[in-house]
C-alpha cells in the first residue's frame, strides 16, 4: 500500500502543519469577563453620576478637565475597542504582513516555514495577554475617576492610581523582556 513501515514516522516536512495548542481561550474569555463587568458597573453607576464629570486630574488629584457624561462613556467604550485591537487585531496584522515588514531578531530563523506557525501563535498569545492587561488598567483607572465623581468636590486618590501605573509598567517590562528573550537566540 505504499505507506511507511509500522513505527516509522514521516519526516517533519511531510507532516501537515498544524497550529500548536496555544491556550488562547483563557485571555479571550478573561477579556470578555472584564468587558462584561465594566459594562455592568457602568450601567449601574451611570444614572447616579452628575451630568458633568471630572475627567482629567492633576497630580494632586484635583480635577482640571471636565466632560459631559455621554462623551465620557463614549471615550470609555473607545478605550475598550483600542484594547481589543491591540490584543487581538495587531497580532493578526503582524502575521499577515510581509516578512520584509516584520522586524524580528533572527528573522530568517523565526519566520522559516517550519517555525512560522509557532512564531505567530506566540505573538497571538502574548498580545492577547497584553490586551487583557491594557484593558484591566484602563477599566481600573476609569473606575477610579468614576468613584471620584461620587464625591463633591471630586478628588482622585493618588495611591491607587500610582499603584496601577506601576503595576502596568512592571507588566510592560516583563512582557517586553519575555519577547526579547524568546527571539534573541536562535532555537529559543
Amino acid at each position: 500500500m505504499g505507506g511507511l513501515p509500522m513505527g516509522v514516522k514521516p519526516p517533519a516536512s511531510d507532516l501537515p502543519r498544524r497550529e500548536p495548542p496555544e491556550n488562547g481561550r483563557l485571555p479571550r474569555n478573561l477579556f470578555a469577563v472584564i468587558v462584561f463587568i465594566a459594562m455592568a458597573k457602568s450601567i449601574y453607576d451611570y444614572p447616579m453620576l452628575p451630568d458633568r464629570l471630572a475627567s482629567h486630574f492633576a497630580a494632586s488629584g484635583i480635577p482640571n478637565g471636565w466632560m459631559m457624561k455621554p462623551p465620557f462613556f463614549a471615550l470609555y467604550a473607545l478605550l475598550v475597542v483600542v484594547s481589543a485591537a491591540v490584543g487581538f487585531l495587531v497580532p493578526r496584522a503582524i502575521a499577515t504582513s510581509s516578512d520584509s515588514r516584520t522586524h524580528l531578531p533572527h528573522k530568517e530563523y523565526w519566520l522559516a516555514p517550519e517555525r512560522r506557525v509557532e512564531t505567530f501563535a506566540f505573538f497571538r498569545r502574548h498580545f492577547a495577554w497584553y490586551g487583557c492587561a491594557l484593558l484591566l488598567t484602563e477599566v481600573l483607572a476609569i473606575e477610579l475617576a468614576i468613584q471620584a465623581n461620587f464625591h463633591s468636590p471630586p478628588r482622585l486618590p493618588a495611591g491607587p492610581l500610582l499603584f496601577l501605573i506601576a503595576a502596568f509598567a512592571v507588566f510592560n517590562l516583563f512582557w517586553t523582556v519575555r519577547i526579547f528573550r524568546r527571539f534573541s537566540k536562535v532555537g529559543g
